[in-house]
C-alpha cells in the first residue's frame, strides 16, 4: 500500500513532464503557409474553418482570398452542373467531369413559376435563374447562398404590365431621352465579371420589335451591378442598324460578353457580325467574324461559348463537319482545337445534324471534350487524340441545362 502511494506522485510528475515536453515541441506554421493550405480545401471545409479563430474568419472573408481560391480551382477540371426545375422548385446537381458521379445535390423551393425559366452562364460559381416577368435570382450552390430577388428590369416590367405585343410605352433612356419602346422580344442576358474591379454584372441586351418603327435604333441594353443594386441603361449607339440573334446565351470570357447578329426580327442572318461588350468600360463594338468562318455563314450555324476560360467559336459546315477554334489571348490569335462529324453523333441526338454542338469542357485528365446539343438529354464525349475518331455516350438522363462549374466562395459573405 505504501509503495503504491509513493508510485502515484511519480506518475503524476512524469505525466506533467511529458506534457510540458510536448508543449515545448509545438510547431508554429506561418500564416502565409496556412493560407496556401486552407485555400486548397473544398468550399464547405473552408466555410467551417472560419470557426477556428477571428483571424481566420477575417482572412477567409476577404475578396483577395476568394479570388486566389478561384484561381486554384481553375487549375483543375471543372465540375458539371445539371439544372432542372418544376412548378415550385429548382434543382442543382453537381457531377464529376470525368466520372459523371453525383457529388452534391441542392434543391430550392421557389414561388410558382409563371413561364419558362432561363439559366445564365456560370461565373465564378454563381448562376442566375429568371423568367420573363419574375425577378432574377443569383445563387452560389457551393455555399448555398441565395441573394434576395433583384429589382425587375425595365424589360421585365414592360412585359409584366403590358403583355400585349401591340402596346407601346414611353421609357426614359439616359442616352437619348424619352422614346417609344414597343414590344420587346425575349432574349437571354449575359452574366460576367469586371476583371478590373471584380464586380459582377448582368447585361441584358435585347431587340426592339418591330424594328421598322425605329429604323436606326434596333436594340436596348440594361446593366445591373450586383453591388450597385439597380438597373441602368447603357448606350447601344455602336449597334445602330444591328439586331442580335434571338435565343442565344451570350458567353463571357476574359471580361468580355459576345453575341451574334441576326436579321430585323432576330432570326438567323447570312450577314453575321460579332457584338462585343466590355464589362468594365460598358462599351459595345461590332466586329467581323474570324476569318475561318465562312463569309456568308448563317448565324444559326455558328456557335459561341466559353470553353475552359477561352472564347470558342465554331461553324457547322454543309457536310455536317463542325470545326472549333478558340482565342489565344496571349498572342491575340485563333487556334484550331478539334472538329467533329455530326453524322457520328446524331444517333445520340435524335438524328439531328443541322444544329451546331456546344462543347461544355475539356478534361485535362483524359484529354476528352464533352459535347451537348440544345433540348437534348444526352451528352457525348470525344477523344481529342488527332488519330482518334471515337465518340461515346457520356451521360443520358433528364436535365434542363448542363453548364461547366467551379465551386467558389463568391458572395458567401455578401450583405445583400
Amino acid at each position: 500500500m505504501m509503495a503504491s502511494m509513493e508510485i502515484y506522485p511519480r506518475i503524476v510528475r512524469e505525466t506533467k513532464r511529458r506534457r510540458k515536453g510536448r508543449r515545448e515541441w509545438k510547431i508554429e506554421i506561418p500564416n502565409d503557409v496556412m493560407e496556401e493550405i486552407v485555400m486548397k480545401l473544398p468550399v464547405r471545409s473552408i466555410m467551417r474553418f472560419q470557426a477556428v479563430s477571428k483571424h481566420w474568419e477575417s482572412v477567409i472573408k476577404t475578396r483577395d482570398f476568394g479570388a486566389r481560391h478561384m484561381a486554384h480551382q481553375r487549375n483543375k477540371d471543372p465540375k458539371l452542373m445539371f439544372v432542372s426545375y418544376g412548378f415550385d422548385h429548382i434543382r442543382f446537381e453537381q457531377r464529376d467531369l470525368e466520372t459523371t458521379s453525383l457529388e452534391e445535390r441542392l434543391c430550392f423551393e421557389i414561388e410558382e413559376i409563371n413561364g419558362p425559366i432561363e439559366i445564365s452562364e456560370c461565373c465564378d460559381g454563381l448562376v442566375c435563374f429568371y423568367c420573363l416577368t419574375q425577378a432574377v435570382r443569383v445563387i452560389n450552390t457551393a455555399t448555398e447562398t441565395l441573394l434576395p430577388p433583384l429589382p425587375l428590369a425595365n424589360f421585365q416590367r414592360l412585359h409584366k404590365d403590358h403583355p400585349d405585343p401591340d402596346l407601346e410605352r414611353d421609357v426614359m433612356v439616359e442616352d437619348d431621352g424619352a422614346v417609344p419602346v414597343p414590344f420587346i422580344s425575349f432574349t437571354m442576358f449575359g452574366f460576367g465579371k469586371d476583371n478590373v474591379t471584380g464586380r459582377y454584372k448582368i447585361v441584358w441586351l435585347y431587340n426592339i420589335y418591330p424594328a421598322t418603327l425605329n429604323k436606326k435604333k434596333k436594340t436596348r441594353c440594361e446593366v445591373f451591378d450586383l453591388e450597385g443594386r439597380r438597373w441602368r441603361f447603357v448606350t447601344t449607339r455602336p449597334l445602330d442598324h444591328h439586331q442580335i440573334l434571338s435565343n442565344q446565351r451570350p458567353p463571357c470570357a476574359n471580361g468580355l460578353l459576345y453575341w451574334l447578329t441576326g436579321d430585323e426580327q432576330g432570326y438567323p442572318s447570312t450577314q453575321t457580325k460579332l457584338i462585343v461588350f466590355d464589362i468594365h468600360t460598358e462599351m459595345f463594338q461590332v466586329t467581323s467574324t474570324p476569318p475561318f468562318i465562312t463569309p456568308d455563314a448563317s448565324s444559326d450555324k455558328i456557335g459561341l461559348c466559353n470553353l475552359n476560360g477561352r472564347l470558342c467559336i465554331s461553324e457547322l459546315k454543309g457536310d455536317c463537319k463542325q470545326e472549333f477554334w478558340w482565342r489565344v489571348e496571349e498572342c491575340n490569335k485563333w487556334e484550331r482545337i478539334f472538329s467533329v462529324d455530326l453524322n457520328s453523333t446524331s444517333c445520340w441526338f435524335g438524328g439531328i445534324t443541322s444544329q451546331p454542338l456546344t462543347p461544355l469542357a475539356i478534361s485535362r485528365d483524359n484529354n476528352k471534350v464533352v459535347l451537348s446539343l440544345s433540348y437534348q438529354e444526352s451528352l457525348v464525349d470525344f477523344d481529342l487524340d488527332p488519330d482518334s475518331t471515337v465518340y461515346h455516350l457520356y451521360y443520358s438522363g433528364y436535365y434542363g441545362l448542363a453548364i461547366p462549374y467551379f465551386p467558389s466562395l463568391s458572395l458567401s459573405f455578401s450583405s445583400f
